[in-house]
């Protein structure tokens, strides 16, 4: 089955992470284990070591929802920990930068 959805893309993880994402009151609490935040953390490190030219981290589910002043704001509904797990990465990546 072939589906033609405009709302169903392929975007970077730079280009997620610039959107008005927010974690809806009903998700639940960042509760990955420290061994699933390393495989993700050591499966992106072995991607880019062997110059993966893409690497997917799966899917993510967003729902748009227009709050106050017409504001579009997309709730993540599925891929929080993986989001949560790679910002944490990214902060960290940044602060290292700034030390060095």
């Amino acid at each position: 089955m072939q589906t033609n959805n405009k709302n169903l893309r392929i975007v970077t993880v730079d280009e997620l992470l610039k959107e008005n994402l927010k974690i809806p009151e009903y998700q639940r609490p960042y509760r990955w284990s420290t061994e699933s935040a390393v495989t993700l953390v050591t499966d992106c490190y072995a991607a880019f070591v062997n110059k993966v030219s893409e690497y997917r981290i799966g899917s993510v589910i967003l729902h748009r929802e227009t709050g106050k002043n017409n504001e579009i704001k997309l709730n993540i509904v599925d891929g929080q920990q993986r989001l949560t797990t790679i910002s944490i990465m990214f902060f960290v990546f940044d602060e290292l930068i700034k030390i060095s």
